[in-house]
């Protein structure tokens, strides 16, 4: 990504404030960001949706950090793409893909000048959605264990077979960035590789899943028989590993970064509270329900001072080891913990008065509550961010 800029100072980031506020204002769909509904649900939606994402690269509040000949700021500093997530975050605006910004991250750091030409334009315009063609069947949050093959033909071609399971956004992702072995007699970490494969090949078929709060975010992905050009391979044969843990590193942070939403949750929970009663007394004043809440609150604010203090260190450049597992880790499990107490409230206490923001925090709960479980596993269980700490943080052997 491009160097960032001199810091701005605090009235350059108000006036940034104020242009993401107008934007979002003037050009954000009309309908609101659901946790665990991002996918859009129809035709109109999905178009609505990439028209919005690509007002955001032309304003030139998203792919600011990236080299200013494809597009990027000149006077990019991460504190601005900081103000960014928390405004689209508050105004509950559709965010940017995860799996679009991981794409371009990889293409950016590893892609030829030749396979940048080609692939980030269109990224700009939102004509390509991305998505990531990594777990497994048998592999899931190991990649490492992954069994899609990759053979190269004698024309130069490669042909890929496998399957592919949890892809968020596969069913109308444009592109895949998928990691295969290229090498039969090899395993776990080596002779792995990425290839870019167009979901529309021949031989790609995507099988939408049905989440438990009757959504489709995720799909099964089969790879039977698919070709794709020499010039689909990014950066070596083999080199598969230590580019996609590149850019996993970078979307374990960006779900870190989300700890806006925590806040979110915790405002929904407050507005229960205030607005329903339990055992005929209103929920506020049970001394075990504001216990709760105020714990769950304090978690919160831990959670946006680990984000906070790692963003300060990014900056810097003292990033340590496993920052982002860390920042994965506080806000999947903060986020689940908060979501499950207000899943758990809304069905025992009892509204006042038909107030139509009572109704939506009590629906928001919910359905973060069902999605939660999401958070703690994309981008790498949060069993594998542990064994990630050990290893790379407090140096402990592995076998």
């Amino acid at each position: 990504m491009s160097a960032a800029g001199s810091r701005p100072s605090d009235a350059q980031l108000a006036e940034f404030r104020a242009d993401v506020r107008a934007h979002i204002a003037e050009h954000a769909p009309p309908f609101d960001s659901r946790e665990g509904r991002r996918a859009p649900e129809n035709a109109d939606q999905e178009a609505q949706l990439r028209t919005w994402f690509a007002t955001l690269f032309e304003a030139g509040f998203v792919g600011a950090d990236w080299p200013t000949e494809y597009g990027g700021r000149a006077d990019h500093h991460p504190l601005y793409d900081r103000v960014l997530s928390e405004e689209l975050l508050r105004a509950r605006a559709p965010r940017p893909v995860d799996q679009v910004n991981l794409a371009a991250h990889v293409l950016l750091h590893f892609g030829s000048d030749e396979q940048k030409a080609e692939l980030l334009p269109p990224i700009r315009r939102s004509e390509h959605v991305w998505c990531q063609l990594l777990s497994e069947p048998d592999a899931g949050s190991d990649i490492a264990n992954v069994r899609t093959r990759a053979v190269r033909q004698a024309g130069g071609t490669w042909t890929i077979d496998g399957q592919k399971t949890w892809i968020t956004d596969g069913h109308w992702a444009d592109m895949g960035l998928a990691l295969v072995r290229t090498d039969p007699s090899s395993s776990r970490h080596h002779g792995l590789s990425v290839f870019v494969v167009p979901m529309s090949a021949p031989g790609v078929e995507v099988r939408p899943i049905r989440t438990i709060n009757e959504a489709i975010e995720v799909n099964e992905v089969f790879l039977d028989g698919v070709s794709v050009a020499a010039n689909n391979l990014i950066g070596e044969v083999g080199e598969g590993w230590s580019i996609i843990m590149a850019g996993l590193d970078f979307e374990r942070f960006g779900i870190g970064g989300n700890v806006i939403l925590l806040e979110l949750l915790i405002d929904d929970l407050v507005t229960v509270v205030r607005h329903a009663t339990l055992d005929g007394r209103p929920a506020v004043e049970h001394e075990d329900i504001r216990q709760k809440v105020a714990e769950l609150a304090v978690e919160v604010e831990v959670a946006k001072a680990f984000i906070d203090d790692h963003v300060e260190r990014l900056i810097a450049g003292a990033e340590q080891p496993g920052d982002g597992s860390i920042a994965k880790l506080s806000f999947a499990e903060t986020y689940h913990r908060v979501s499950a107490y207000g899943a758990e409230l809304v069905p025992m206490v009892c509204t006042v008065a038909a107030d139509a923001s009572v109704e939506q925090a009590k629906q928001r709960l919910r359905e973060c509550w069902l999605w939660s479980r999401a958070y703690t596993v994309s981008g790498g269980s949060n069993e594998m961010m542990r064994n990630i700490l050990a290893k790379r943080r407090l140096l402990l052997p592995t076998r």
